[in-house]
């Protein structure tokens, strides 16, 4: 069981940076896989509470170079750490247009 916030808290943040399954958290940590998920949900929201209570919650979306220059003005090395996700892609052929990056077009 998850005893101590340092248990906890490596709980979650495993949890968050490589979003296994449950059956493999609970595999991991020990858990029936009912409680992983609990645990999962309930520890992310403590976690986002706690961070928003501390003023360092970071921030979800950055819109431009300028803004995130702005923002980490007094940061002398930044790093970066992202998880990607998948992006689904419309089933609308206009939408699809849309989204298109032009990516494959050829120069005829």
């Amino acid at each position: 069981m998850l005893a101590s916030s340092q248990q906890k808290l490596l709980f979650i943040l495993y949890y968050l940076k490589t979003y296994p399954t449950f059956d493999v958290l609970a595999a991991t940590f020990g858990l029936p896989r009912s409680k992983a998920c609990e645990h999962a949900h309930h520890l992310a929201k403590a976690l986002e509470r706690t961070l928003r209570t501390l003023n360092v919650l970071p921030a979800r979306a950055i819109d431009s170079l300028a803004q995130m220059q702005a923002v980490f003005a007094d940061v002398p090395v930044l790093l970066l750490d992202a998880t990607e996700r998948p992006h689904h892609r419309p089933q609308a052929l206009v939408d699809q247009k849309a989204d298109y990056s032009g990516k494959k077009k050829t120069d005829a």
